[in-house]
């Protein structure tokens, strides 16, 4: 599995993109060591398949690195490669002949909450009730419910970077987050309610 080594990446990540940019071929392995499992993750919100994320994941650093004459320098790394890959995903899902006439479409087909997302962080809180609840509550909510809190509290994006992700606004972000968030309250009182019942 893909290691992050987010201790080397120091604290300007556009300077790392530059110097990758440059023809500094440690600034790429670092930026692939650095994003890589985060990517992983994010690239399992489409499909199950993880050797078809994989592939993605790969052809996103091979486009970058052979297009790195040409790229431009950016200030946010993460979400840069995060929009890469979901373009990535998309023409790859195209390629096997799976067109949509949306995306929203295509997010219900694929977007999967795979056992080992959900296993990545229900372990930290290391209780059998919270990884039923937690399964319960993602199962309530819609396909772009469940991407934005993905991005918003997995991710730790900002709304801003959100927008950029899912194609909406500042204030959509907003709200999407907000009708979400009041789900997951609503069904977490009644579920505390019956279970002290």
């Amino acid at each position: 599995m893909f290691i992050a080594d987010r201790q080397n990446i120091g604290k300007d990540e556009s300077s790392l993109w530059n110097d990758f940019l440059s023809g500094n071929d440690d600034a790429y392995c670092l930026i692939y060591k650095t994003y890589a499992e985060r990517l992983f993750i994010q690239g399992m919100q489409f499909s199950s398949d993880k050797e078809f994320i994989r592939d993605c994941i790969h052809d996103v650093f091979v486009k970058i690195y052979k297009s790195r004459n040409r790229l431009k320098p950016v200030d946010n790394v993460k979400l840069y490669l995060f929009i890469a890959l979901k373009n990535s995903i998309i023409s790859a899902l195209k390629k096997h002949n799976m067109y949509f006439e949306e995306l929203d479409e295509m997010l219900e087909r694929h977007i999967v909450v795979s056992d080992s997302i959900e296993k990545e962080y229900i372990d930290k809180e290391n209780k059998a009730n919270t990884q039923r609840l937690i399964r319960k509550i993602l199962a309530l909510l819609t396909t772009r419910q469940r991407e934005v809190i993905h991005y918003r509290f997995f991710e730790g994006l900002g709304i801003e970077e959100i927008g950029v992700l899912m194609n909406m606004n500042y204030q959509s972000v907003q709200n999407l987050i907000q009708r979400s968030l009041k789900k997951i309250n609503e069904y977490s009182k009644k579920s505390i309610f019956f279970e002290e019942k």
